[in-house]
C-alpha cells in the first residue's frame, strides 16, 4: 500500500511543533508502506497527541491511526494473537473525526470504508459480535446502502437482534407507530383480512415493496422508513428465507 507524502500547514502552527509533526507523519506512513504497522502507530499515535481538532491534519492523522490498527489487528490475528488483536479493534472504534474534514463526504466515505473492510475481515474470523460493532461504526460515519447488507449478514450470524438505530436515527422509539403486516401466498384471502383489518383498526394501508412482479416479496427500506412513525397495514406476498 502506497502511502503519498503529505504536508502540513505551517500557517496555525509553531514552526518546531510542525518539523517534528512533519518528521513523524513522513516516518509513519514510511513505516506503514514498508508493513511496519507497530511503528506507524507509535509515529501517528506521537504526532495526533500535538494536535487538537480544529488544527490542520487532525482528520487525516485518525484516518492514518486507523489504517495502522487494522493493519496490526490483521498481522496479531495471522500470529495467533487474538486477545491483542480485539484490542486493537477497540482502538480502532474509538476513533472519531472531529476536524475539518469530517464534513468532507468523500472522505468520510474513505473512513468508513476502512470500518467495513475490518467488518469483513472480522466476520471471517468468526468474531461477529465485533464484526457487527464495525459495521455499525462504518453507517453511523456513512448511510451507504451497501453496508447494510453486511449488517445483516453479521447480526444473523452473531444472533443479536437488530436495533432501530441499525436503520435510522430520524425516528425514536416512542415516535414507532403499529404495524400489522400481513405474510401471504397468492389467491389466500390476504385481500380480505387486509380490508377487514383496515376497517376494524383504522391505520393506513402501506404497500412496502419498491415494485410488483420478481421483487414483491422484498421489503424497500426507505418505504418502511417513510412510514415507521403511522399505523398501518401491510399484505405483502413473501417467500420463505433464513432472514
Amino acid at each position: 500500500m502506497r502511502q503519498p507524502r503529505q504536508t502540513l500547514d505551517a500557517s496555525t502552527l509553531n514552526r518546531n511543533i510542525l518539523s517534528a509533526l512533519q518528521l513523524e507523519v513522513d516516518l509513519g506512513t514510511q513505516a506503514l508502506t514498508r508493513g511496519e504497522a507497530d511503528a506507524a502507530v507509535t509515529f501517528f499515535q506521537s504526532a495526533l497527541s500535538k494536535l487538537t481538532p480544529d488544527q490542520p491534519f487532525y482528520d487525516h492523522l485518525i484516518h492514518n491511526l486507523l489504517l495502522s490498527y487494522v493493519a496490526v489487528t490483521h498481522k496479531l490475528f495471522a500470529d495467533g494473537n487474538e486477545e491483542l488483536a480485539l484490542k486493537f479493534v477497540n482502538s480502532a472504534l474509538a476513533l472519531e473525526l472531529k476536524g475539518e474534514m469530517s464534513q468532507d463526504t468523500v472522505f468520510r466515505q474513505r473512513f468508513a470504508d476502512v470500518f467495513q473492510g475490518l467488518s469483513v475481515y472480522l466476520f471471517k474470523n468468526a468474531k461477529f459480535d465485533l464484526s457487527v460493532q464495525c459495521v455499525r461504526k462504518a453507517i453511523s460515519i456513512n448511510d451507504h446502502p451497501a453496508n447494510y447488507v453486511n449488517l445483516v449478514n453479521a447480526l444473523s450470524a452473531s444472533g443479536q437482534p437488530a436495533r432501530l438505530s441499525d436503520f435510522t436515527t430520524e425516528i425514536t422509539h416512542e415516535q414507532l407507530g403499529r404495524h400489522l403486516f400481513i405474510a401471504c401466498v397468492p389467491k389466500s384471502a390476504s385481500s380480505f383480512l387486509k380490508t377487514l383489518l383496515l376497517d376494524l383498526t383504522g391505520y393506513r394501508d402501506m404497500f412496502s415493496v419498491f415494485a410488483a412482479g420478481q421483487s414483491e416479496h422484498e421489503l424497500d427500506l426507505p418505504t418502511i422508513r417513510e412510514f415507521a412513525h403511522l399505523d398501518t397495514v401491510t399484505q405483502q406476498h413473501c417467500r420463505a428465507s433464513d432472514a
